[in-house]
């Protein structure tokens, strides 16, 4: 009788913790009721628009960290500045590469950090690295100040990976999943814009305590948005996820939210626990049950794809271009400014990742991916054409010798050969006074011509970088959030984030090795042709997921539906085979 009494005490204080349709005394009385109130889709979209918003507080900060040592290296460098750190090419290799190389760091260790902390806790700490550089960039003294302040930067950037991108994933509606997941990519190089503005107005150092506001009141915001209800179910913390889906949902009764939460639960709780094992060595067959996932069909096929988007990403021009767009304008002979011409590529990227952002959740993913590739491809095929025919075969010689690029380097060079050209012209002044008036108008149309020819290879670089910014730079990151099966889905997103990472450090340090020694018009036209094999081999591997629960993405890689996910299926019936599905996933 005393075990019994106490065993019923035990149940009773813990319904206390259990959503009201959970409880044993709930009768659904008033649901009919409550469920007869119509909630309108921007209710419903607002508050997962103010989550998703918040969390990219953090994706802009790493945006301006990205953008800070563009902005740094040529001021430190300049005699104006009164800076003791000194800058050799050594140091402006590191300074350029050194986040890189943390990054995958980050990145192995961002699934654990998330699923143990929680994805709103895991962000919030993240801010303290990055305010940490910040404050680092601000009094550094000495180039290792730099490198440490970097090294902060490379793994706060990692720790983020997965707790941003499996964040979106499980707060958001399938219907906004897609577009909500690209405004990632449009906040980092909205970021990275802003740090270019900032650094035309300020002295770095200014900067870089200006910019020390951004982690700081992603902090304090992040307070205000709800925990993950996919990581409190599984965590059995099922009235706090009920709560969250409520927020989640547009401030919703709990009712609103019971078919989506036992749809939750019975993905993350019920089927697994009909397949546990009674054996007392839970924690060890926990551990096998976790290694095994990572040899599953669930895992290896998503995990094939997303390495796949990430090479064609970096290896068909995207990466290069950004990383090393001063040297490509300057090499190129760019009819503008080569600072002038970065600011329009990077006010073309922005356009296009805001285009991307908006056109996904219509067009869809396949559509935008494939017309992303084709017109990259078309561009940087242009660039090669134009640099044979005009055989531009090496990068411009600047004095750097297979490492980073010195803006500022080239810049006075090129001033340099302005004032040498003008005082040419001026010695010729005197000589065409004897040339006969129909050569000089000969000369002049002739130089026309080539003025409106060296606007040629600048509007491609701009169009290519615009076209890869509008599909291929982001699906990574979106397919990241989506293809995983929940079990993993955050250390796996952290490995694929890590090897995405290594892809792109291994773009921007063979570019010059490429240039080196196949040169130029070899090496775009081995872009281009990534673009083009990139676009027949995704037409058959890259399932269209725009609209579709994770649960289906997650059996359609595991082969346990006959659902077509080659199309887009129309939004209006999303959910009407979302329960039917789900019972079909099984978690082993």
């Amino acid at each position: 009788m005393v075990k019994t009494k106490q065993s019923d005490k035990t149940e009773d204080e813990s319904s206390n913790y259990l959503p009201l349709f959970m409880q044993k005394d709930y009768h659904n009385q008033n649901s009919t009721e409550q469920d007869d109130e119509e909630v309108s889709d921007y209710r419903r979209a607002l508050p997962q628009i103010i989550a998703v918003n918040i969390q990219n507080l953090l994706q802009f900060g790493y945006g301006m960290t990205q953008g800070f040592p563009t902005i740094a290296i040529p001021a430190i460098q300049s005699s104006l500045d009164s800076s003791a750190i000194k800058l050799d090419k050594e140091a402006i290799s590191w300074l350029s590469s050194i986040n890189l190389i943390c990054m995958p760091l980050g990145c192995l260790f961002s699934g654990m950090f998330a699923q143990y902390l929680g994805k709103r806790r895991a962000m919030q700490l993240i801010n303290l690295p990055m305010l940490a550089a910040w404050l680092l960039f601000h009094y550094a003294s000495c180039t290792e100040h730099m490198y440490v302040a970097l090294c902060f930067v490379g793994i706060g950037g990692g720790l983020m990976e997965a707790a941003v991108i499996t964040y979106v994933a499980e707060i958001t509606d399938p219907k906004y999943r897609g577009m909500f997941s690209a405004l990632a990519t449009t906040c980092v190089s909205l970021g990275v814009f802003t740090e270019f503005l900032l650094g035309s107005l300020l002295h770095w150092r200014t900067v870089a305590i200006v910019s020390t506001v951004i982690p700081l009141f992603s902090m304090a915001m992040l307070c205000f948005v709800p925990e993950s209800p996919v990581w409190l179910i599984r965590e059995r913390r099922f009235f706090d996820a009920v709560k969250a889906l409520q927020w989640l949902r547009g401030w919703v009764p709990e009712q609103k939210v019971e078919a989506e939460f036992k749809q939750l639960y019975d993905e993350l709780i019920t089927q697994k626990s009909a397949r546990k094992s009674d054996d007392v060595r839970e924690s060890s067959i926990m551990l096998k049950k976790k290694l095994h996932m990572w040899r599953k069909r669930s895992f290896i096929v998503p995990f094939l794809l997303v390495l796949l988007t990430f090479f064609i990403c970096h290896f068909s021009g995207k990466t290069p271009i950004r990383s090393y767009a001063v040297l490509i304008f300057a090499t190129l002979k760019a009819p503008i400014d080569e600072n002038n011409a970065t600011i329009l590529l990077g006010i073309s990227e922005l356009i296009a990742t805001i285009l991307g952002a908006l056109f996904i959740h219509s067009t869809g993913k396949r559509p935008l991916v494939f017309i992303s590739m084709l017109g990259t491809g078309v561009c940087i095929l242009g660039v090669a054409i134009y640099a044979h025919s005009m055989n531009i075969l090496e990068m411009t010689v600047i004095g750097v010798k297979n490492e980073a690029i010195n803006s500022s380097m080239i810049v006075l060079e090129k001033n340099m050969s302005q004032l040498l050209n003008s005082s040419a012209l001026l010695e010729g002044e005197v000589l065409r006074a004897e040339i006969a008036t129909t050569e000089i108008n000969v000369v002049s149309e002739i130089a026309l011509g080539f003025s409106y020819l060296e606007w040629i290879p600048l509007i491609l670089v701009l169009f290519a970088a615009f076209f890869a910014n509008l599909g291929i730079r982001m699906i990574p990151w979106v397919l990241i959030g989506e293809v995983f099966p929940a079990d993993i889905r955050s250390s796996a997103s952290g490995f694929a984030g890590c090897m995405g990472y290594l892809f792109g450090f291994m773009a921007n340090k063979l570019f010059l090795v490429m240039i080196t020694a196949m040169t130029l018009p070899v090496a775009f036209t081995f872009y281009a042709s990534v673009s083009f094999i990139g676009i027949i081999i995704l037409y058959f591997t890259l399932p269209e997921t725009e609209g579709r629960t994770l649960g289906e993405i997650e059996a359609h890689f595991s082969k346990k539906t006959d659902a077509n996910l080659f199309r887009k299926r129309k939004s209006e019936n999303v959910s009407q085979d979302d329960s039917e599905l789900i019972n079909i996933v099984q978690i082993n």
